[in-house]
């Protein structure tokens, strides 16, 4: 650091309530620039920091839950289609659907919502192509 011109650096933890979230460095050019009252001082600010880490780690989780949901939802919507279709093609009950389909997505070690979505789009096909042919 001494190459950059820094010759005191103090730094501070960004606490949590139950833990160390990072820490506030603050650097210098003088030496010894830092005493007792500038770490009170520092201090006061780590507080806030630790504050708003706090809030910015709670708002991208909650975002990362947001878009995790959203997924799920539509994978939901695939796979309840895929299981209407299934009731429809073998006169199955909603329950032996949904177990035909985990049993399809076992035997070809796909995830359900892959193998949901991969009936729908031939589903899709077939409907298209015997409407075109009439």
């Amino acid at each position: 650091m001494d190459r950059l011109g820094v010759h005191s650096v103090v730094s501070l933890p960004l606490l949590g309530s139950d833990t160390v979230l990072g820490a506030m460095s603050v650097y210098a050019h003088a030496k010894h620039a830092f005493d007792a009252r500038a770490v009170k001082l520092g201090e006061l600010f780590a507080l806030p920091a630790a504050t708003s880490v706090q809030i910015g780690q709670a708002l991208f989780q909650a975002r990362r839950l947001a878009t995790q949901l959203r997924a799920a939802l539509a994978s939901r919507a695939t796979i309840d289609h895929a299981v209407g279709i299934l009731i429809s093609r073998y006169g199955d009950g909603p329950e032996e659907a949904y177990a035909r389909l985990r049993a399809m997505s076992r035997s070809e070690n796909q995830n359900l919502s892959v193998v949901a979505q991969t009936i729908l789009d031939q589903t899709i096909r077939q409907a298209r192509a015997s409407h075109t042919s009439h």
